[in-house]
């Protein structure tokens, strides 16, 4: 009877270790699976941060721009210029584009690339524009500015 019990109890005990060590590998998979989610969070929240970053800068060129046409300031047109194609660079392409937008409005990533792109020819033509002198040109490249902006934010809040 004494070697009857010692082996239930060494049975129990082998059973409770097993049990303990497959909690132990599900606890590890939660914990693993947790970790992924925050890492993929963390991407998705860096992007986030660049992107406002980048639409800051973005606004703040145009401010320049604006300023630069109010006060007659050459220098802080082609800085507000310089500013905006900065900030832009992140839309380089379709795929990069794709990045930042929702994930139901990952089907409109060319138009905001496309979007991008004219507002970069935008800014070209209005620095030449500058460039030469011609100022009321170059005024009149604002308006495809604003108008690759409003077409990328449509898309994206729904306007």
């Amino acid at each position: 009877m004494l070697l009857k019990d010692i082996l239930f109890l060494s049975f129990i005990y082998i059973s409770l270790n097993s049990i303990n060590i497959i909690i132990r590998c599900k606890t590890m998979k939660k914990i693993i699976i947790g970790l992924s989610m925050l890492l993929a969070l963390g991407f998705q929240a860096m992007a986030n941060d660049e992107l406002s970053k980048s639409m800051r800068d973005m606004r703040n060129g145009l401010q320049l721009i604006q300023d630069g046409f109010s006060y007659n300031n050459k220098e802080g047109i082609l800085a507000g210029i310089q500013k905006i194609q900065d900030a832009n660079k992140i839309f380089h392409d379709e795929k990069s584009s794709a990045l930042y937008l929702p994930k139901n409005k990952q089907r409109f990533a060319k138009v905001s690339f496309l979007s991008a792109y004219n507002m970069n020819l935008s800014l070209e033509r209005m620095k030449e524009y500058v460039e030469l002198g011609e100022i009321v040109e170059a005024s009149d490249s604002m308006s495809g500015i604003i108008h690759s902006c409003t077409r990328c934010h449509a898309i994206v809040r729904r306007w």
